[in-house]
């Protein structure tokens, strides 16, 4: 007969059990309260490509991870790894790829729905032997609506759609999407009229061009229906990833946000922005403009400032490119440091590489405790990343339509490429700036206000741009209220932009005696000054940085900043503290800087 325990020992002893149970003693795929949230989303997030254990998390400071899980779709391995860190207390953001076609087995489904050549014939991904995939395709779209379902019912926090921007090639799809959007906009008159096009149930765009001798839409002798060729894709596109980010959400009936990878934030990325809640941006580390090719590190202060004026309320986070990483030693941790600290001097966040993927095949990672003296560092001092206002009297105009369509195609490349001269040339004189941004009106609709020119003193135009009569309106009240107005075309080299800045006779905030290896953001804090300081000057062969010293500053005091009584401070995560001297004498004040090895923050306290 057994023995009957007393039901209080019962009791007691199956309390007993449960207490002794610890979360991550659970097993991997074992059901666990979560809380779905968007309170961890912040400008300065850190976070790591890959499936780092919880220890390189907690080293690094990291929100959690992204591109790191469900790959090619949902499977129990990465399930429990998304349990796993969410009961540590980090998020998980996948990141499936919308391109290519080794994210399924379904060999139909591949040969059926993949892009064309002008030609015809199957597109190959990045010169792999898999297909590249068609956007605008019936079956691929609803093979991504599926996989995005999966990858909510996977637990992600978030979902990072990759290849945001493919807009398909020549396949019939593709051809039809055209002639739907040529039908809307044009009548059968203006299609003859403008294009020569007779019946639209017979034009294919892509046997046109080969009758004109056209190897792509680039050898379309009518630029008028080129221009058109491109709007169409590009609006096709938006509109499915729009209803891609909508149904996602509706399906997911809880928290989980949208990014995306909009590679080098170039204009034709841009349009989709409307849709996110943060932006994950590859950024060229080897040639950081198209026009310059420039040694490592690279320079991007002028994306970030792009990004922030585009949607100032949506997380922009920096990465090296994949296609960059394969030529980069896990030993030049050194320019990890540069990029992490260039971005949050932007008040951007950051993606670190564990066992990261580099283009043609290998892996990349970056030592936790090679970058965790930053990351420590950042978490130390929020005082000089939060709560902060930049101080610039220039502002460069970045207008989306002249950068993406313009009046010809070729010269919307050209804008944007002047765009980042502009920026580049800016950041090399030391003179503070900041980007004002004007949607296109159709593919993003944010305009452009006079009181937003106003902040600043002077406003700068890249040279081809395509302004509009409401934008030139816009310039001219500006100009009629005081402010000045340069416009590069008026220029006939673009080394005459810093005399014409200078020769407006506006206090432009700043000079120095620094190199232009030295990258500087100024901000305002309260009723202070901070001033972040990056080292360019990086020496391969050494795998570090050179120091660059003795840096005098002379910086005009802005109305509303009293510096009297105040200490400046020199504090860096590569050196001791320094209490430095300083003057002041007219509204301004001088100082020296003896040394900046890689990343420093100069600030008044």
């Amino acid at each position: 007969m057994r023995k009957i325990l007393p039901a209080a020992l019962v009791a007691v002893l199956l309390l007993a059990a449960v207490l002794s149970l610890r979360p991550w003693e659970k097993r991997e795929g074992e059901e666990f309260p979560y809380t779905f949230t968007r309170g961890w989303l912040k400008k300065g997030n850190v976070w790591v490509f890959g499936q780092p254990p919880l220890e390189y998390l907690r080293e690094v400071g990291a929100t959690g991870t992204t591109w790191s899980v469900y790959f090619g779709g949902v499977n129990e391995d990465d399930r429990g790894y998304v349990n796993k860190l969410h009961r540590s207390g980090f998020v998980v953001c996948s990141g499936p790829p919308t391109v290519q076609s080794n994210t399924t087995d379904n060999k139909r489904l591949k040969e059926e729905a993949c892009e064309r050549d002008i030609y015809g014939r199957p597109l190959r991904f990045l010169g792999t032997e898999q297909y590249a995939m068609c956007g605008n395709h019936p079956l691929w779209r609803e093979f991504l609506m599926r996989r995005f379902e999966e990858h909510v019912e996977g637990g992600v926090d978030a979902i990072l759609i990759d290849e945001i921007g493919d807009t398909g090639g020549f396949c019939d799809q593709c051809m039809a999407v055209f002639n739907l959007y040529l039908a809307a906009k044009y009548t059968p008159e203006q299609l003859r009229s403008l294009f020569g096009i007779e019946n639209l149930l017979s034009f294919n765009y892509r046997l046109y061009l080969l009758e004109h001798g056209a190897t792509d839409y680039w050898g379309d002798p009518n630029q008028l229906l080129q221009l058109e060729y491109l709007k169409a894709k590009r609006l096709a596109r938006r509109e499915f990833i729009g209803e891609l980010v909508l149904h996602t959400k509706q399906v997911a009936g809880r928290e989980v946000l949208m990014g995306g990878n909009l590679y080098g934030l170039n204009p034709d990325q841009l349009i989709y922005l409307p849709y996110l809640d943060f932006v994950i941006f590859e950024m060229p580390i080897t040639s950081p403009t198209r026009s310059l090719t420039l040694p490592l590190p690279g320079k991007h202060l002028t994306t970030y400032l792009l990004g922030e004026a585009a949607a100032p309320d949506k997380p922009l986070t920096g990465f090296p490119d994949v296609f960059d990483l394969a030529g980069l030693s896990e030993e030049e941790w050194w320019l990890w440091r540069c990029w992490l600290a260039e971005a949050r001097s932007c008040g951007a966040s950051f993606l670190l590489p564990y066992r990261a993927y580099t283009h043609g095949g290998g892996a990349y990672t970056l030592p936790a405790e090679k970058i965790s003296p930053y990351t420590r560092f950042f978490a130390g001092h929020p005082q000089y990343y939060e709560n902060l206002e930049r101080v610039a009297a220039v502002a460069v105009l970045y207008d989306l339509h002249s950068t993406l369509v313009n009046r010809y195609t070729w010269r919307a490349h050209l804008a944007r490429e002047s765009f980042e001269n502009v920026g580049l040339a800016l950041q090399d004189a030391h003179l503070p700036f900041e980007v004002v941004y004007r949607g296109d009106g159709e593919f993003v609709q944010k305009p452009l206000t006079l009181e937003e020119l106003r902040r600043y003193r002077v406003v700068v135009i890249p040279r081809y741009y395509d302004l509009d009569e409401e934008a030139e309106n816009l310039l001219s009240l500006y100009s009629s209220r005081g402010g000045k107005v340069v416009r590069c075309d008026g220029l006939s080299s673009d080394s005459l932009l810093l005399p014409a800045l200078r020769g407006t006779g506006v206090d432009l905030g700043v000079e120095t005696d620094a190199p232009s290896d030295l990258g500087m953001v100024l901000y305002r804090r309260g009723d202070s000054l901070l001033l972040h300081l990056i080292n360019y000057r990086y020496d391969r062969g050494a795998r570090d940085f050179s120091d660059l010293t003795n840096l005098t500053f002379t910086l005009t005091v802005p109305e509303g900043v009293s510096l009297e009584g105040k200490t400046l401070r020199l504090v860096s995560p590569d050196a001791p503290e320094q209490e430095l001297e300083f003057s002041m004498e007219g509204g301004r004040v001088t100082f020296t800087v003896p040394s900046v090895h890689c990343y420093s923050v100069v600030s008044f306290e």
